[in-house]
């Protein structure tokens, strides 16, 4: 049941950066594989490298990466004169696509700490916690997104957007933290 706790920060990160997510299939289907890849991944270098890396460690490494991300997307927002159309420069979203790998550093730890159960695979625990995290992310971008069309102000002005989702992403960071 843990590798479905592992799929929560993708979770909290998609509901975060759904306002600003492109609308596109294509985009949000390869988003979601790659927060499944990065957290199976991530398990896959725990387990099989048996690197030492404290639980503490992990989530400050975590945390910070999202108020670093957060805190650019804010930025963007503050100084950003062409903030309005910043859904088409794909310069202001790049934090997006470094959200699965950033993430992936629980699942790292996972794999050193708890490593494989007796009566599992490695391929089979990881490929649980591909698919949870996949899941979850998808959840958390039609709940994102779900969110600016029912708030069509987020999707009209870029900017608040971009504020809207660093503050999230920040507050996220705090959840993460917290919850471990």
């Amino acid at each position: 049941m843990g590798f479905l706790l592992l799929g929560v920060d993708s979770l909290i990160a998609c509901i975060a950066i759904g306002p600003i997510m492109s609308r596109r299939l294509a985009a949000c289907g390869a988003l979601v594989v790659l927060f499944g890849i990065g957290d199976g991944g991530g398990f896959l270098l725990g387990s099989a490298f048996h690197w030492s890396v404290s639980d503490g460690l992990s989530n400050i490494l975590q945390t910070s990466i999202l108020v670093v991300l957060g805190l650019y997307w804010i930025a963007i927002a503050i100084f950003s004169k062409r903030a309005a159309a910043a859904e088409q420069e794909s310069r202001s979203h790049w934090g997006i696509w470094v959200l699965p790998w950033a993430l992936s550093i629980d699942n790292i730890t996972y794999g050193i700490v708890d490593g494989v159960p007796a009566h599992a695979s490695v391929w089979f625990s990881a490929g649980e916690q591909a698919l949870s995290s996949s899941v979850q992310a998808a959840i958390g971008l039609a709940i994102g997104m779900g969110l600016a069309a029912l708030f069509p102000v987020v999707r009209r002005r870029m900017a608040l957007a971009n504020g809207i989702a660093g503050a999230l992403l920040i507050a996220a960071a705090g959840v993460l933290l917290v919850v471990g």
